[in-house]
């Protein structure tokens, strides 16, 4: 007898977030071995339209819980909104997001109803006839660890960002979509989000970077990274590298990608003078275009990057910022040129009483 999987969505200025589908892709995986069903949970305000958008990505059945008070995040909105739906659907796994979302409103859940909840998973399955298992980082990344429950228990997992792909999205098939509006008191939420800002690139996780700038051992230097970093600016994208800059002291040590520092899956990867040792490469392999500059033509980036570029980067990247700054600088100058200046109109003797001074 099949069971059903549920997934909670999360979203960000009005989209899906990439975690969000990763824990759909991770499920399907788990209902391919299993014949199980997908029941995805989309909570939010005006998020229908992302239905069809999670149903293409595998979802089987698709409940959206639509209300003006979820419009901004709260943890006991979400608790209030989600427990019934979840007590209908009877899940055996419940799958969300490793998010500051995910770990306040699914930590009162796993509480309330006495469930094992995992953080930081970067696998679950369901093995032996039911026993759930999942694989999770601890100890800063540095060892994994394998749980296993006994057979029948519906426990929580919330799934690090970027261990996993997405794949690409397919027609959907039979997909049942519901609209659901709950009962909620909005006056009796404890904790309420009023508004939410873009990340700072220069500050953002690296997990959750769309584009990154990545630097390697080539970069030479400080003087290189401030480079790199003003390039990074030019492109709204986030500074990162390999382990070998962040151990000289060029970069962060919380900036450094690979299997013992941030595993990343970026929209775009730009790396500068890294040769591609394996912890690195593991840890860049969900990005969805690699461009990599390095003088060594050999070097095991460039074979996997989608655009590799032959040259020295302290003479690409100066050429790269002048080309920006200048795009810049002509898209801002219709700007100016349109904006009208300030006129003065001359004023008439009839307009000035009589005795009063003129202008």
């Amino acid at each position: 007898m099949s069971a059903v999987l549920a997934v909670v969505a999360e979203t960000d200025h009005g989209e899906l977030t990439t975690p969000t589908l990763e824990c759909v892709a991770e499920a399907r995986d788990i209902a391919l071995e299993r014949g199980d069903r997908i029941h995805a949970l989309l909570p939010g305000s005006g998020v229908a339209p992302l239905a069809e958008e999670l149903a293409a990505h595998g979802a089987d059945r698709v409940t959206v819980i639509d209300h003006e008070a979820l419009a901004q995040f709260s943890a006991d909105g979400w608790l209030a909104a989600l427990e019934p739906v979840l007590k209908e659907a009877r899940p055996a796994l419940i799958i969300g997001p490793d998010s500051e979302y995910g770990r306040t409103w699914l930590a009162r859940l796993s509480g309330r109803w006495r469930m094992p909840l995992v953080t930081s998973c970067s696998r679950v399955r369901v093995v032996e006839d039911g026993y759930p298992e999942a694989y999770r980082f601890t100890h800063d990344r540095r060892v994994h660890e394998r749980l296993v429950w006994a057979r029948g228990t519906m426990a929580g997992f919330m799934l690090a960002p970027g261990v996993r792909g997405i794949g690409p999205p397919r027609p959907p098939e039979h997909t049942e979509i519901e609209i659901v509006t709950p009962k909620l008191d909005p006056t009796s939420f404890r904790d309420r989000i009023f508004r939410t800002l873009p990340p700072d690139p220069s500050t953002v996780d690296l997990t959750d970077a769309e584009r990154i700038v990545g630097a390697g051992l080539g970069v030479g230097g400080p003087e290189g990274m401030s480079q790199l970093q003003q390039l990074a600016d030019l492109l709204g994208a986030t500074l990162g590298g390999t382990r070998v800059a962040a151990d000289r002291g060029w970069l962060a040590q919380n900036r450094f990608i690979g299997t013992t520092g941030k595993i990343v899956s970026p929209k775009l990867y730009l790396a500068f003078g890294i040769s591609g040792a394996g912890q690195h490469v593991a840890g860049i392999g969900n990005s969805e275009i690699i461009i990599a500059v390095n003088t060594d033509r050999t070097s095991p980036l460039l074979k996997m990057a989608d655009l590799g570029v032959i040259g020295d980067l302290h003479e690409i990247v100066p050429l790269l910022v002048r080309k920006l700054e200048e795009a810049m600088n002509e898209r801002a100058a219709p700007d100016q040129a349109s904006t009208p200046s300030p006129t003065i109109e001359p004023v008439s003797s009839a307009m000035v009483p009589d005795g009063a001074e003129r202008p």
